[in-house]
């Protein structure tokens, strides 16, 4: 099973640090989850994608998230970070969690017209990874 997020409106980070214990227990119990403190914005060129496919592997269901967006906002100093995504329908996803195993990011650093741009790729698999969350 695939989700994809149509036209992602907003993208925001938070250390995993600061998130509330255990998200994918309590949206799996159906309690809702919101993201304290406020996450920071990213401000995001161009078209960012996000999609998460569910697989049955080694007994059991796991999901893979992939967030990809370009940003000449430099999130390489930051260690362990949470993303939250907003679609256009107004509704939030956190992708990571306090404990880990944490979100992986790949980040290519480039120059367009004197601008350092990087393009970031974010990659999280967990039980539910992609879980929605209030802000």
């Amino acid at each position: 099973m695939k989700q994809s997020l149509p036209n992602i409106t907003a993208i925001y980070f938070v250390p995993c640090a600061s998130l509330i214990p255990n998200i994918t227990e309590k949206h799996r119990a159906g309690l809702p989850v919101a993201i304290f403190p406020l996450p920071s914005a990213i401000e995001q060129y161009g078209n960012a994608s996000c999609e998460a496919e569910q697989e049955y592997v080694d007994g059991g269901y796991s999901e893979k998230t992939v967030l990809q967006f370009t940003t000449t906002y430099d999130l390489s100093h930051y260690p362990a970070l949470a993303f939250v995504v907003t679609d256009a329908g107004g509704q939030s996803y956190i992708i990571g969690t306090k404990e880990a195993p944490y979100p992986i990011m790949e980040i290519t650093h480039t120059i367009d017209k004197e601008v350092h741009v990087n393009t970031v790729k974010v990659t999280f698999t967990r039980r539910k990874s992609l879980v929605p969350c209030l802000i």
